[in-house]
């Protein structure tokens, strides 16, 4: 082979690798930019997000740990062996939900409403209860205990801590 066909097939390999690495790079890009506009999940017509309008949602056993939920419409949605352990729903309304078996631990729960929530073997340790609303609610003096009570109106309508 002589100088000059070493030479240019050396290029050309260049070329190649230049233009699969630059093709490489762009597909990264169009990935990374098509994620960045999925930023938040969705379960069925709710997406994971705070504020979602996700009332009379079947979510029935889905993981939605450490989640941004705050101000979101939960209403009559089953939410039966959830995940939402360390999750922010203050101010979420969540009137008439089903919430047995969730798993609540030390989510915040501050300002919700749980009226009529079936809360029955929800797991609730560490979860902040202050100004929520649980009237009617299916819930146990036990589940309460290691929770934060703060002006939360119980079950049967009275003001626990009204005065924290």
């Amino acid at each position: 082979m002589s100088t000059s066909a070493s030479v240019t097939g050396r290029s050309i390999g260049r070329r190649a690798r230049g233009l699969c690495t630059w093709t490489l790079g762009l597909a990264l890009l169009v990935l990374l930019a098509s994620c960045a506009g999925t930023e938040s999940s969705r379960i069925g017509a709710c997406p994971i997000q705070p504020g979602a309008a996700c009332s009379g949602n079947y979510m029935h056993g889905a993981s939605l740990a450490e989640s941004g939920l705050f101000d979101a419409d939960f209403d009559h949605a089953d939410l039966s062996r959830v995940n939402l352990r360390g999750a922010d729903l203050s101010g979420a309304t969540m009137v008439g939900a089903r919430l047995t078996h969730a798993d609540l631990a030390h989510a915040v729960l501050s300002y919700a409403d749980l009226e009529r929530t079936d809360l029955r073997h929800a797991n609730l340790a560490g979860a902040d209860l202050t100004g929520a609303n649980l009237t009617g609610a299916r819930v146990t003096p036990a589940q309460l205990a290691h929770t934060t009570i703060c002006r939360t109106m119980m079950a049967d309508g009275t003001i626990a801590a009204p005065d924290c």
